[in-house]
């Protein structure tokens, strides 16, 4: 038998809108930490592109949530289109960052030391205060934790957008009758 409210912990719309909305607050955050700072931790191509990819996951959870809000089919099809393939890249990435932070914590931890970094200044004012007071291996934990999490998010998310859309969807349907899907839908 099929559940409708499988998984879910708050109402289709309004917890996809709150969820959509954390998403978005998440990687638009790292996004931002990643494009000031991620050059201690990755070369500063891979930052810009872990950066990069950040952002487009803030964009198409704006994406969803601009859909839920006016309740838009076009929306959140598009969004459900989409994002498949950012979750798989999301899964990539994973891999790639925490290969990265293994293969570079002498480099994070020269930095703590008192190293001069490539814009010629030492990281102990900027956001060195954060990872230089934590141990490096603890702080390769918690990002990777932490990057989990976001994708964890991204997944539920994406869950629940499509449980709205798919409910959207057959709501025509649910109304009785033999109508199109136009008439059950702006049917009044």
């Amino acid at each position: 038998m099929w559940c409708n409210n499988c998984c879910l912990c708050f109402p289709v719309r309004g917890g996809a809108m709150m969820l959509t909305g954390l998403v978005i607050l998440l990687n638009a955050a790292g996004g931002i930490l990643l494009f000031l700072w991620g050059s201690y931790f990755f070369s500063s191509t891979m930052a810009l592109l872990f950066a990069g990819f950040s952002v487009i996951q803030a964009v198409t959870a704006g994406l969803a949530f601009l859909g839920l809000c006016n309740w838009s089919y076009m929306l959140t099809r598009m969004f459900i289109f989409i994002q498949w393939l950012v979750a798989f890249i999301g899964t990539a990435r994973i891999g790639v960052m925490a290969f990265q932070l293994e293969s570079n914590k002498e480099h994070i931890a020269a930095e703590c030391w008192g190293a001069v970094n490539d814009k010629g200044y030492s990281p102990q004012g900027t956001a060195g205060a954060f990872y230089c007071n934590t141990p490096i291996d603890s702080f390769v934990m918690m990002f990777i934790i932490g990057l989990v999490v976001d994708y964890v998010l991204n997944l539920y998310m994406y869950f629940v957008v499509w449980r709205f859309y798919v409910r959207m969807r057959m709501y025509p349907f649910h109304k009785g009758g033999m109508r199109t899907y136009n008439q059950g839908l702006y049917d009044i």
